[in-house]
């Protein structure tokens, strides 16, 4: 067990390190004034949407008009407002068809957000899975281990593990619940869950179990 614990230590450090890189480089986009050059080229694209929100709010109020004059003055007007109207429509529809497609391009992640993500997840890791998971382990408390495994499976903590490349939350899951019924699973199931799992103390964490349960028998 202490070998598990020494490997959740050294996970912690590594994100404690992943952090102050970036920190560090957060700081120095900061320094370069590249944080107010993307918030710079936001506000650009903000003031560009109200932009045709207020063009679409034009056109329906042509529309409308035309549509008045229309169907108010049709007999003395010597023209057609048919060709007009329709344009008006395509006017207003153009843009409301632009924001309604489902595949729009989504807006584009600056290397601030992208940073804070990281940094946000390494933290969320670090006090929500990897601390509370080595004193479970020490006090071999089975209602926080279970607890653990419910958590990291799904959620902002399994998004963490996936971004961070700590390994498949399901497959963590699993580490966890074989290792809480070790008194009843076979060795080929420890050997099965050992086969799925990535994360490193988890891996570790089945494999010390594998042993003991070679040994028993």
């Amino acid at each position: 067990m202490k070998e598990v614990l020494r490997e959740i230590d050294t996970r912690i450090k590594r994100l404690e390190a992943e952090i102050e890189l970036i920190e560090s480089r957060l700081e120095f986009l900061d320094k370069i004034g590249a944080s107010s050059k993307y918030k710079l080229l936001e506000r650009q694209q903000s003031a560009g949407e109200i932009y045709i929100l207020f063009f679409m709010l034009w056109g329906f109020i042509g529309l409308v008009l035309l549509l008045y004059l229309k169907y108010k003055y049709a007999e003395v007007l010597p023209f057609s407002l048919t060709p007009y109207i329709l344009l008006m429509v395509i006017l207003i529809l153009l843009p409301a068809v632009y924001y309604a497609i489902p595949s729009r391009k989504p807006e584009e992640e600056t290397p601030m957000d992208y940073l804070n993500k990281r940094e946000r997840m390494a933290r969320l890791l670090i006090n929500r899975f990897y601390k509370p998971l080595k004193e479970a382990l020490e006090k071999d408390d089975k209602a926080k281990l279970k607890e653990l495994a419910e958590y990291i499976s799904v959620g902002e903590l399994a998004r963490a593990a996936e971004e961070l490349n700590e390994g498949n939350p399901k497959a963590m899951a699993y580490a966890l619940y074989i290792y809480l019924a070790r008194d009843t699973v076979s060795p080929e199931e420890i050997q099965e869950a050992l086969a799925l799992v990535k994360n490193k103390p988890l891996k570790l964490l089945l494999s010390t179990l594998l042993k003991e349960s070679s040994s028993k028998q």
